[in-house]
């Protein structure tokens, strides 16, 4: 595999990774996770940069709904920052 096909597979992977937190088929903490993998491995990439941005978004919005117990149910301004979140990696992702 290519260095560029590497880096298809990882921004495919997190095109995936939204798509099921979408569906409701992963919790946040598994998308967090995923995220926090691919951008370690495009840290020497600008893309990796924005991604770990938009990865401490989510992993700040789940932090203090962890430490509230609002995890099963996040305030409205927290699931509209996770949209914003989502719709600009798959914008950093196109």
């Amino acid at each position: 595999m290519s260095e560029s096909s590497d880096v298809q597979w990882l921004r495919e992977g997190v095109r995936q990774s939204i798509q099921k937190y979408r569906a409701g088929e992963i919790a946040l903490r598994s998308l967090i996770d995923d995220l926090d993998s691919v951008s370690s491995n495009l840290e020497a990439s600008p893309s990796g940069e924005d991604l770990r941005s938009h990865w401490w978004a989510l992993e700040e919005i789940y932090a203090v709904a962890l430490d509230r117990g609002d995890l099963q149910e996040l305030p409205r301004e927290d699931e509209l920052t996770i949209e914003e979140t989502l719709d600009a990696l798959e914008r950093l992702l196109s």
